[in-house]
């Protein structure tokens, strides 16, 4: 796949026009989603492009593979928007757009002139989006915010890691991605109201709104009883067995989610004896016995190695899994028949593999349509696109109110 942007007119999203004026992952991610459904995703940098373009530069000096990662099915022009002749391009963009996505401090939103407010004006049928920290409102809403921040205050991080122990950061970036996928629901759906009402609409999302609401079933326990969940390692606060076991050569999964499934367990481990003991007959009773419990299994299990206790507790019925490695994830096989990655070229970085889209529709398929672009890459294109002539687009190079990369 070329760093030419391929033709999906047959996307769900295809005619939808999105600016994208976000950064680092949340915004990043969501709009590519988007641009694999179709949409048309106009990325917008400053000139100087945006900081997470270094982050790493596993492909060499300010080509970071984590931009390449949450970049792609998008064009990028570059345009200094503290400049009025910047802001004049900006503003035919809006004029142009079906969706606005924004993730800077309200603060600096109001400074740029990139209200929704302002916006609404120029476009009343605009979906303009603001993806912030902590909300645009509020004690934090001026806080510099990012995921490890959102998962602190979220009470996920607390929820996580062992009990004798600190809190645990979950791994990927949650609070980003949560709101990627966040934001391309909110979307379709004032996509739909303005459908039916003929005008758009402000949609705010949040780090921290986003985590907190993916706490919804630890959350009304506690309301309901006051009684506090704390961090249990690799276990389920409410279900046992439900957790990470290790094995002789690695670690398992075992999720007796429910009590039908209590005695296929007792059964592939061998000891029918478990199934008969009152202590455990029901979930309520297991979590009650739970340090009792886990440790009676945590012995049976550790004797044999992964192929063993998988063959067993699968043969049961009992769902379970071996816990992959990244390395191991991305060729597992499910992951390789479903698709999960996907191998891109780029001009000046060569070929490169980034996880594939998600979502699997009968009918308008999702496609990644080109690797993330270079910054300002396709600059003096979306310009002829908006009717500057070539003379046009050299003045505004020469004034600094855009900038043109060469890949």
């Amino acid at each position: 796949m070329s760093g030419k942007l391929l033709q999906t007119p047959q996307g769900a999203l295809a005619g939808i026009r999105v600016i994208d004026l976000s950064q680092v992952a949340a915004g990043p991610y969501g709009t590519s989603l988007m641009g694999d459904l179709g949409a048309d995703v106009l990325r917008v940098e400053q000139p100087q492009g945006e900081p997470f373009r270094s982050i790493d530069n596993i492909f060499g000096p300010g080509e970071s593979a984590y931009y390449y990662g949450v970049n792609h099915s998008k064009r990028c022009i570059a345009i200094d928007l503290a400049s009025d002749a910047g802001q004049q391009v900006f503003k035919r963009l809006i004029e142009t757009a079906d969706v606005f996505v924004v993730a800077f401090r309200p603060s600096a939103t109001r400074k740029l002139g990139l209200t929704y407010e302002r916006l609404s004006e120029i476009n009343p049928r605009l979906i303009y989006c603001s993806i912030t920290a902590f909300g645009e409102t509020g004690p934090l809403a001026e806080e510099p915010g990012m995921d490890i921040l959102a998962q602190a205050l979220s009470g996920i991080m607390a929820l996580t890691g062992e009990p004798d122990r600190p809190p645990v950061k979950v791994g990927p970036p949650i609070a980003d991605f949560v709101v990627s996928y966040l934001l391309g629901f909110a979307v379709c759906a004032a996509l739909r109201a303005r459908d039916r009402d003929g005008i758009g609409q402000k949609i705010e999302l949040n780090l921290l709104d986003g985590l907190l609401a993916s706490v919804a079933n630890y959350a009304t326990p506690y309301m309901a009883t006051r009684k506090p969940i704390r961090r249990i390692g690799g276990g389920h606060p409410q279900i046992v067995p439900y957790q990470v076991f290790a094995v002789a050569d690695g670690f398992i999964v075992l999720a007796c989610v429910n009590d039908r499934f209590w005695p296929a367990v007792c059964e592939a481990l061998g000891s029918a004896e478990l199934a008969a003991n009152p202590s455990y007959r029901t979930n309520p009773d297991r979590v009650g016995h739970r340090e009792e419990l886990v440790g009676v299994i945590e012995k049976i299990l550790i004797q044999h190695p992964r192929t063993y206790w998988i063959e067993r507790l699968k043969k049961a019925g009992v769902p379970c899994s071996a816990v992959n490695e990244l390395e191991d994830a991305l060729t597992d096989p499910q992951v390789v028949h479903n698709r999960m990655t996907v191998e891109l070229d780029h001009p000046k970085i060569g070929r490169h593999t980034i996880v594939n889209n998600p979502i699997k529709m009968s009918r308008t398929m999702p496609q990644i349509t080109g690797p993330g672009p270079g910054l300002g890459e396709h600059t003096k294109e979306i310009l002829r696109e908006l009717g500057y002539s070539d003379v046009d687009i050299a003045a505004l190079l020469a004034k600094g109110a855009v900038s043109a990369g060469s890949s």
